[in-house]
């Protein structure tokens, strides 16, 4: 019972350490986003950020109980997540080429910005948990059937910095056949309606569908700059038809 006992207080400790840590960053990255891209844009941008906060939770809840009775599956996740995040960056020139000649290149834009700030601190992030890791390794009397998770943690650490510092360097482009935004195209036949936001005149808001993901809300609000906004809405106007600028309707 002890054991037991010392195993739900170090969960609860853990879980509630979780929950403060998720809800200052919902707080503080819905007031950024509110301030770049008005409330109402600010609340659908963040609704897409909850499933991932579950799904964020559901890993860490993984690692806290079944990491050390799984080695092999937690393994898998971290080769799998590294395997397709490097495929989905070198496949990008690939992607995008197919989405037709280039209209307009509005470059890093203020969400740009912001994600390679993410990434910097992720970088920080991945070097804290490779020293740690590294140290950790020292402990073990049988290092070679730890060597290869441990450095399979480390590599998905460094992927995910290296994901986001590449999400931060890429940059707004609107293309023959679609929108090229966060190594995305979505093309313009799935655009159904767009407008630009009444107190954030330069955030552009589009409705998608179907969703770009299951379980997502079918809109975007990306704030574009402002010297390039109505190039912008002359090449969006060309490939949605005309009048659903006043009937986008968002939940």
């Amino acid at each position: 019972m002890g054991v037991v006992a010392n195993l739900v207080r170090v969960f609860m400790t853990w879980f509630l350490a979780y929950v403060v840590f998720v809800g200052l960053i919902l707080v503080l990255g819905h007031g950024l986003l509110a301030r770049a891209i008005g409330q109402a844009a600010a609340r659908r941008n963040m609704s897409y950020v909850m499933p991932w906060m579950v799904v964020g939770f559901a890993i860490a809840f993984t690692t806290f109980l079944i990491t050390p009775l799984r080695q092999t599956g937690w393994s898998f996740f971290y080769l799998t997540y590294v395997i397709g995040s490097g495929l989905w960056l070198l496949s990008w020139p690939w992607r995008k080429r197919r989405a037709g000649s280039l209209l307009l290149n509005a470059g890093r834009i203020w969400h740009h910005r912001v994600l390679f700030s993410v990434g910097v601190l992720e970088v920080v992030i991945a070097a804290i948990i490779t020293w740690i890791t590294w140290v950790a390794m020292t402990d073990f009397v049988d290092i070679s059937s730890t060597v290869v998770q441990l450095s399979l943690k480390i590599t998905f650490w460094w992927m995910v910095a290296l994901f986001i510092l590449s999400l931060g360097l890429n940059k707004l482009e609107l293309r023959e056949d679609g929108l090229c935004f966060l190594y995305t195209v979505i093309p313009w036949r799935r655009m159904k309606s767009y407008t630009w936001e009444a107190t954030h005149p330069n955030t552009l808001t589009i409705r998608i569908e179907p969703p770009r993901f299951l379980c997502l809300p079918n809109s975007m609000s990306i704030r574009v700059p402002e010297a390039h906004r109505g190039a912008i809405d002359q090449i969006i106007q060309t490939h949605i038809p005309i009048g659903t600028a006043d009937s986008l309707a968002l939940s």
